[in-house]
């Protein structure tokens, strides 16, 4: 028998948790919390909970503790983020994302030397989420912001945090050459396929039909060219490199992406190279879906598309 306690305030009511549970224990309540959402509820099934946590790691607003009364298995949120309550659509992973991001540096005790970059684009605001010290950088020089402070503190633990519109489009050329140069960073690059924050135009990772604000009819391949698969791109650079790709989108596959960001993140404490998680995401409001349709999606549209998996590895023994 184990003990959630789900926080109604933080609750935006996407309901990832209500589909992760694998013995349907969470239902939504009956009433509305002080941020206009229907939250998610849990009383009167602690009896029949077995601590699995799968609710609290899909959980974007960091709304969910998990406690297991044989100590076996435990959730409680990272001090590795602030209390603040983000801004980010229901149903987003990039508060996943976010979280992994935090109890791996947390885990790893680097949370002391850790700075990131948050960009233009839907993370903006990451420096208030984050419980680390942070840079601003502008459109797509996330890359670039991260070399200065690396170079000029190679004691620190850098990393940028970035979505497809500004890494992959105006940042192009700034992820390409720091990868190129082997620059001793980690980069998290939060692939949703769509301009989130702006309007949801077509990025340069939107798939083939794809309807997007400036692409109503689908995106045209003939005219705009495939989706970029950035992974694979910055891989076939002869720099040494570790470049992964994995998911946010069900508890299955964030577990898997947690291991992914810990070997980038250890790659950097050992002072190995360059390290890039890609990470497939959803945008339930951009893609005109709920939550639950929105993971469906990002699994039948962009997993075929985007594989998941190591890339390319430097020719040292992987980190323990």
């Amino acid at each position: 028998m184990s003990r959630i306690e789900i926080d109604s305030i933080r609750c935006k009511g996407c309901g990832r948790c209500i589909t992760a549970c694998p013995k349907d224990l969470i239902e939504f309540s009956q009433e509305i919390n002080d941020r206009g959402y229907t939250y998610v509820d849990f009383t009167g099934h602690q009896e029949d909970c077995s601590g699995c946590t799968l609710c609290a790691v899909v959980c974007p607003d960091q709304g969910i503790e998990v406690w297991n009364f044989k100590d076996k298995q435990t959730f409680v949120n990272t001090t590795g983020l602030t209390e603040n309550m983000t801004h980010y659509c229901p149903g987003c992973t990039h508060g996943v994302v976010h979280r992994i991001t935090a109890e791996v540096l947390e885990e790893l005790g680097l949370l002391d030397r850790t700075v990131g970059v948050a960009p233009v684009g839907c993370s903006v605001l990451a420096y208030e989420y984050f419980n680390i010290d942070m840079f601003e950088a502008a459109h797509g020089r996330a890359p670039a912001v991260a070399t200065g402070a690396k170079r000029a503190r190679p004691n620190l633990i850098v990393f940028t945090y970035q979505g497809d519109g500004d890494l992959a489009s105006i940042g192009g050329n700034e992820i390409l050459h720091a990868a190129n140069r082997g620059e001793k960073i980690t980069v998290i690059f939060v692939n949703n396929a769509i301009y989130g924050m702006t309007g949801g135009q077509m990025a340069p990772t939107s798939m083939p039909n794809q309807k997007t604000t400036t692409s109503p009819m689908g995106r045209d391949v003939e005219t705009t060219g495939y989706p970029m698969r950035v992974s694979e791109l910055l891989a076939s650079l002869k720099t040494p490199a570790f470049i992964a790709r994995g998911s946010a989108h069900d508890g299955k596959h964030s577990l898997k992406l947690k291991k992914l960001i810990r070997q980038a993140f250890e790659y950097q404490r050992d002072n190995t190279c360059f390290s890039f998680v890609e990470v497939l995401s959803t945008c339930p409001t951009n893609w005109g879906l709920s939550p639950d349709e929105a993971d469906k999606w990002l699994e039948t549209t962009m997993m075929p598309y985007y594989p998941l998996g190591i890339f390319k590895q430097p020719d040292v023994a992987s980190p323990a």
